[in-house]
């Protein structure tokens, strides 16, 4: 519900996700927990998104012509985990190439890490692959690919996962409130700030859930006390 005491349109409730820090979630390649159980069959990148041979900072073929990375990113010892496919060294190689950590950035080399990583079912890749693909960040912009990784991810309890897959379904067109109200329910439940806020929003609207003020003051006033200025304000509204 607006301030003027309107129902929220589509529109609305995607402003809001966007204005708030909530949203900014959605654009930030912050950390997410770990998580190693088999990506769906569904959720498999298709062929183009494959990682590339080649590279921009002359990686070099480890033993048995496997891939290595790029001398700068670290250690020997790291980049033979990785070239071997360890899926948390290979992670922690695409972290450094997307922040320059000690190497040049190069976000196109970053995605290719964190592709093998996903692939190999490590939900913080598959977080940070999400991120890439809804920000358009070393690959073409995806929001189908984004969504997928991000799913993946919150399935094996990534609670960031969770949070941006909800925003991305509250803010498609159409909007899929009902799928959006899940997965801020699941991060919500487990105490993240900001999907307490979301959630609390559609129960006040009565968007992908029934309209409950009581739903709606319980997830304000657990927000507010994450120390959210705005669920403080909502919350002596509702």
């Amino acid at each position: 519900m607006l301030d003027n005491g309107s129902i929220a349109s589509t529109a609305d409730i995607a402003r809001i996700n966007q204005q708030r820090s909530l949203a900014q979630l959605s654009t930030k390649l912050g950390a997410a927990q770990a998580g190693a159980s088999s990506i769906p069959a569904a959720l498999i990148p298709q062929s183009g998104d494959a990682p590339p041979v080649a590279s921009s900072q002359g990686r070099q073929a480890a033993p048995g012509n496997r891939i290595m990375p790029p001398a700068a990113v670290g250690p020997l010892s790291l980049r033979l985990a990785a070239a071997n496919g360890d899926p948390s060294a290979e992670f922690e190689v695409a972290v450094r190439l997307a922040e320059g950590r000690g190497v040049s950035q190069d976000l196109t080399e970053a995605v290719s890490w964190y592709q093998r990583s996903a692939a190999r079912g490590f939900a913080p890749a598959q977080y940070r692959l999400g991120t890439l693909y809804e920000r358009g960040l070393g690959v073409n912009a995806d929001r189908g690919r984004a969504m997928a990784w991000y799913r993946s991810a919150a399935e094996k309890g990534n609670l960031k996962a969770m949070h941006n897959l909800a925003v991305l379904n509250a803010s498609a067109n159409p909007a899929n409130y009902r799928t959006a109200a899940h997965w801020f329910a699941e991060a919500a439940s487990r105490g993240l700030n900001d999907s307490q806020y979301n959630l609390a929003v559609l129960y006040e609207t009565g968007r992908g859930v029934d309209r409950d003020l009581k739903q709606a003051y319980k997830w304000f006033a657990l927000a507010a006390r994450g120390g959210d200025k705005e669920a403080v304000r909502r919350r002596d509204r509702v």
